[in-house]
């Protein structure tokens, strides 16, 4: 397995410096990011097989595949430059191996579609594996115990939620490139619109706050204004994918646009996420 220095992962901004000194956070965070970069890997190279800017989305397909090899490994066998040690025997760290095994064949395949093999097998696994692996990293992410000092509860749910989004909002353009190219599951529009839904519902929660979520409202305005400007360009976010959606026929420069405002909406999660650790 490819191996990163978390060092390395820190100077590149990976995640934020303000967790490096707490194992639990660091791994947290790290498997966030991972199921954020998971369907960042199926969306980007359903792009590929659809011809939408193909050199840009194929750096985007083989980036995401080899950082989320490299990651695993530092998540599962440590990273002695900071101190982060090898995780113990368990069900975290059997879940994280059986990820990183089907995650395996995830790389492989996507490298292999970025590069224009369009065969069956790799196409194949590009639409089966982010499932399991999302499954696992979920088992991984339930067994790591909370941060013994920090933020508060608000705060870490807060930051949880966003992390959550942002990879949902990769998986709801993945869905909507399969959708286009009549591929994957049949219920894939049915899926998209709730997904959609929960999006926009977690949205509302951080902004006005959630008891059963345990999330207070925004706690600052810079942080109300930046919810509010996911919702405002969801408005055009929406409008794009809802004719595909509703069965009309999905021009690629839809599909293009659409993965344009989508990186801008990651970009102000990832913003946010910065925000409230910085609280």
């Amino acid at each position: 397995m490819l191996r990163i220095s978390l060092a390395i992962l820190l100077l590149l901004g990976s995640f934020e410096t303000g967790l490096a000194q707490d194992p639990s956070a660091i791994r947290q965070t790290l498997l966030f990011e991972q199921l954020h970069r998971n369907q960042r890997i199926g969306k980007s190279a359903c792009m590929v097989m659809s011809g939408a800017d193909s050199q840009l989305h194929s750096d985007a397909t083989v980036d995401n595949a080899v950082a989320f090899s490299a990651v695993m490994g530092v998540i599962i066998d440590g990273d002695p430059a900071t101190g982060l040690a090898p995780m113990p025997p368990g069900p975290e760290r059997s879940a994280l191996v059986e990820a990183a095994g089907f995650a395996r064949g995830l790389t492989l395949s996507a490298q292999q579609v970025a590069a224009g093999d369009l065969h069956a097998v790799p196409v194949g696994l590009i639409l089966s594996r982010p499932a399991p692996v999302a499954r696992r990293l979920h088992i991984a992410l339930e067994e790591i115990d909370p941060p013994e000092a920090g933020p508060s509860a608000a705060v870490q749910n807060a930051v949880r939620l966003l992390h959550q989004q942002n990879a949902l909002l990769e998986e709801i353009l993945k869905d909507f490139c399969h959708l286009r190219l009549s591929i994957g599951a049949s219920d894939t529009a049915a899926q998209i619109t709730q997904n959609m839904a929960v999006f926009m519902a977690r949205n509302a929660a951080l902004i006005s706050g959630d008891t059963a979520l345990g999330l207070d409202k925004a706690p600052n305005i810079k942080i109300k204004i930046t919810l509010g400007q996911i919702n405002s360009k969801w408005v055009s976010f929406e409008s794009l994918l809802n004719p595909g959606l509703a069965g009309e026929e999905m021009e690629l420069r839809d599909a293009q646009l659409a993965s344009v405002i989508g990186g801008t909406l990651s970009q102000r999660l990832t913003k946010l996420i910065g925000m409230y650790q910085a609280l």
